[in-house]
């Protein structure tokens, strides 16, 4: 079977990975450059050499799906335990223990987050930065064509027997919607369309001569700041010190559409209040915005699908039974476990 997925976070490229271990035909359909999703990594700096993890800044694994995952890549070596010094700003001042700290491996990827998306894209055939516009059904009662066209915004086309919508909810719902005159894909749409999510303003900032932090990562009680993470403790050969900041969501919501170089002066003023003065004056900064950081109320379920021995048709993604990489992972993995049994003969 001929199968596109629309996105390539981390549940279309672990879906894609199962069914074409499974003999399957896989193509993933991306319309940025990188792989991964939020598990990505920019180069920055003055001389673009420094990798920073500006999406997730690490991930824990729960589910035995995800563990077994997360055991492969340790044996890999692609990635490691982290986060022994996680520290706390409560407000006022930081404190080197974090109250009512829950003890779970965290982990990292050792050449970046977006190490482990070209990992599990190995197995797939990848067209990057290329959009999809949307899709045409063709029906069972096609002669020549397969059942779905997905319809590429560089005025391209791509024929598949299925098709697996792996973006986030909002985008997914602008992918399937254009097919609706077609196929029942109204339930889809309903749901999905219920979808809301955090976003998070994320700011990258380099120091060339300043002392590394004790602390791995701060977690804040803050207006303005979420989380501060100290990205040498990661890969002591960066050359530089450097330091990724998440907003917390109000702040994003508020200066989403600001200047940059205003948002960047602002979570630099408060980065200073917490971490200390030098870190407010930065050699180089960058911002990044991340509109679909994550889901506020997950679908309960670990993915939909049209349920079509002709024409399958499938939802997975970060907002099924949760917001994290685990549950990223878990629902790609189970709609390719659940579709190679299907589609078995």
């Amino acid at each position: 079977m001929r199968i596109a997925i629309i996105g390539a976070g981390i549940a279309g490229l672990t879906a894609g990975r199962e069914l074409a271990k499974a003999g399957h035909e896989v193509t993933v359909i991306e319309k940025s450059r990188g792989l991964g999703g939020r598990l990505a990594t920019r180069r920055a700096g003055k001389t673009s050499e420094t990798k920073l993890d500006h999406g997730t800044s690490y991930f824990t694994a729960n589910s035995p799906e995800f563990m077994g995952f997360v055991s492969e890549l340790l044996e890999k070596e692609l990635v490691k335990v982290w986060g022994d010094t996680i520290w706390q700003y409560d407000g006022l001042q930081l404190l080197d223990v974090m109250p009512n700290r829950v003890e779970e491996s965290k982990y990292i990827a050792v050449d970046g987050m977006n190490s482990i998306g070209k990992y599990l894209a190995r197995w797939v055939d990848i067209f990057s930065e290329i959009k999809a516009g949307g899709l045409t059904f063709f029906g069972a009662n096609r002669r020549t064509k397969r059942p779905w066209m997905v319809n590429l915004t560089n005025y391209d086309t791509f024929e598949a027997d299925a098709v697996i919508v792996a973006t986030p909810a909002a985008q997914a719902y602008g992918i399937i919607q254009t097919c609706q005159d077609e196929v029942d894909t109204l339930k889809l749409i309903r749901e999905i369309d219920e979808i809301e999510y955090d976003s998070t303003l994320t700011l990258l900032a380099g120091y060339e001569k300043k002392e590394e932090p004790e602390w791995d990562m701060i977690t804040c009680q803050d207006d303005i700041i979420q989380s501060v993470t100290n990205e040498n403790s990661k890969r002591k050969k960066l050359t530089e010190q450097a330091l990724v900041v998440h907003s917390t969501p109000g702040f994003a919501r508020q200066n989403r559409e600001s200047d940059p170089d205003l948002v960047a002066e602002k979570m630099l003023k408060s980065l200073g209040q917490i971490a200390g003065d030098w870190a407010a004056s930065p050699d180089w900064n960058q911002i990044h915005y991340w509109r679909y950081s994550k889901a506020r109320n997950p679908i309960q379920r670990p993915y939909m699908e049209i349920e079509s021995l002709d024409a399958p048709l499938a939802l997975v993604g970060d907002y099924f039974n949760g917001n994290t990489v685990d549950h990223a992972y878990c629902s790609g993995f189970k709609l390719a476990q659940h579709w190679v049994k299907k589609f078995s003969d």
